[in-house]
């Protein structure tokens, strides 16, 4: 799976992040690094990685409830933030602010919208799927990237939407 990875204070869409996992090893590629070996979840959130060469680590891995990821291993701590693809496009369409910050959702890619799943009024917290968008023949759920209320819908389900198009309005935070 493709996904990017950001760093606090970093304004871009992100680097580059490769995971192929396959029960229970694992490669992750992060631009020139790469590193493989065997995974096991020894408790949730609490990971024990082999790597090739034999050496162990334990790795504590938290996510919150605003997207971020922090992980822990070997006295070093670690936060960012885990994109897949369409979220690091919407950032980069964006110029890379946060979507946290933001007071709409658009379409980072074209395509067309299968299912509406909030109205005007609505409130609605982080991470809760909004809409289902097919694009390049996969389904993506599109979710909140912060808590709100649904100011207006701008779409309708089987409809066309292109790259940019407003697809939900959050009210203005007073």
């Amino acid at each position: 799976m493709k996904y990017r990875i950001r760093f606090p204070g970093e304004t871009s869409s992100g680097r580059p992040l490769e995971v192929a996992a396959g029960a229970p090893a694992f490669e992750v590629a992060l631009g020139e690094s790469r590193f493989e070996g065997s995974a096991l979840e020894v408790q949730p959130g609490l990971w024990s990685l082999v790597g090739r060469d034999g050496r162990q680590v334990e790795v504590s891995v938290a996510r919150g409830a605003d997207g971020s990821v922090r992980a822990a291993a070997g006295g070093y701590h670690i936060a960012f933030e885990l994109l897949d693809e369409l979220t690091a496009r919407a950032l980069a369409a964006t110029g890379g602010r946060s979507s946290r910050r933001v007071d709409h959702v658009a379409a980072a890619m074209p395509g067309r919208v299968l299912k509406v799943m909030v109205g005007p009024g609505d409130g609605i917290q982080a991470g809760q799927p909004l809409l289902v968008l097919e694009a390049m023949k996969m389904e993506n759920e599109v979710k909140s990237p912060r808590d709100g209320t649904i100011d207006s819908v701008d779409c309708v389900a089987g409809g066309a939407v292109s790259t940019g198009d407003v697809l939900i309005r959050f009210r203005p935070e007073s």
